[in-house]
């Protein structure tokens, strides 16, 4: 569950008056079932959404979140990922994990107010935010979102401070006396499809599941259905030929080439813009026409030589399901160098 919706469960809770507390993984060391970043909804009832790694330390994690529920308090906790240690939780992870419980209350409507717009605005932006939790008073509030174009929200740091803590991955910073957890999100990346047919229709979905923002453009109203690319952000139709009178492509955007005849004038007026990824899909012989075609047209082999085509994984797909999961697993690869390469640290 991506975390603006999670945001967005805890708006509408809150709004209803119940408390929340949102379990963050904060630090782990060794081997642990998740990772920092990793979240967890819980009521009084129990567990709502997310997870903290399952197994015996979600179980007691929550818990403890439901007794601080009732508490209304947040807290710290670390646990222990060992065999047949006294206190703690007799797991052979040998590893482990401190949790933060922030409590969130439910009789606060400014709260609930700005978590909504925190989801809105994580659903129509391109760009990393920062989800930034002071740790150093564990109160009922300590957490703010930083978009680099919305600027902070929630909770003041001194902006100076904010170029140490908008790193690549999630984890604690202390900085002079104050100790605060960073974790980038929206890091899923905004995807382009220029295509709206079987590659693009079963894409799509795939897409959105593991996390990117998916637009479709093309050329013919009758395939821009809803129903047809469930979960994407924007159906556009538009010309192939001058896809710039609709839609402004965001810098490191990911894109995927698969229309049914205007490969080459799509390419043609994007091959020059920075980009995380551009795909174009066809057989060898078209593609080397399209790379012959740019060159006539005074494209360097430097821009060139960055096309992926013949576009996917090489799985010897033929169907347009197997296509789209080759496609996937080839951005979901890419995403994963750009996050090691921390191209926003």
């Amino acid at each position: 569950m991506s975390i603006k919706d999670m945001f967005r469960i805890i708006a509408e809770k809150t709004s209803a008056g119940e408390d929340i507390i949102m379990l963050t993984i904060i630090a782990e060391t060794g081997s642990s079932p998740r990772s920092a970043g990793a979240h967890l909804l819980v009521n009084r009832e129990g567990r709502i959404c997310g997870t903290v790694g399952g197994g015996t330390v979600e179980y007691e994690a929550i818990k403890l979140a439901q007794k601080l529920v009732d508490l209304g308090q947040s807290r710290r906790k670390t646990y222990r990922l060992y065999p047949n240690n006294e206190e703690e939780l007799g797991m052979i992870c040998g590893g482990t994990v401190e949790i933060y419980f922030q409590y969130i209350s439910g009789k606060d409507p400014q709260k609930s107010t700005l978590l909504r717009k925190w989801a809105d605005l994580l659903a129509v932006q391109s760009e990393v935010c920062w989800i930034f939790i002071d740790l150093t008073h564990q109160s009922d509030w300590t957490m703010a979102l930083y978009c680099p174009s919305a600027g902070l929200t929630g909770m003041d740091i001194v902006p100076d401070w904010i170029p140490t803590l908008t790193k690549s991955k999630p984890g604690l910073l202390k900085i002079k006396d104050t100790l605060i957890y960073s974790e980038p999100v929206n890091t899923g990346g905004a995807a382009f499809i220029f295509g709206a047919g079987h590659v693009g229709q079963a894409l799509a979905p795939v897409l959105v599941k593991v996390g990117f923002r998916c637009v479709v453009f093309d050329n013919r109203e009758e395939l821009l259905k809803p129903d047809l690319f469930p979960g994407a952000a924007d159906l556009i139709l538009g010309d192939y030929k001058h896809i710039d009178e609709k839609i402004k492509i965001p810098l490191n955007a990911y894109i995927v080439i698969v229309t049914p005849a205007y490969d080459f004038e799509v390419l043609h007026q994007i091959i020059s813009q920075e980009r995380a990824y551009l795909g174009l899909i066809g057989s060898k012989t078209k593609i080397d026409r399209i790379k012959q075609k740019l060159r006539e047209e005074g494209v360097s082999d430097n821009l060139i030589n960055n096309i992926n085509a013949p576009i996917g994984l090489p799985i010897r797909s033929e169907t347009p399901e197997e296509i789209a999961i080759s496609i996937a697993g080839e951005m979901i690869l890419r995403r994963a160098e750009r996050r090691e390469s921390a191209p926003w640290s």
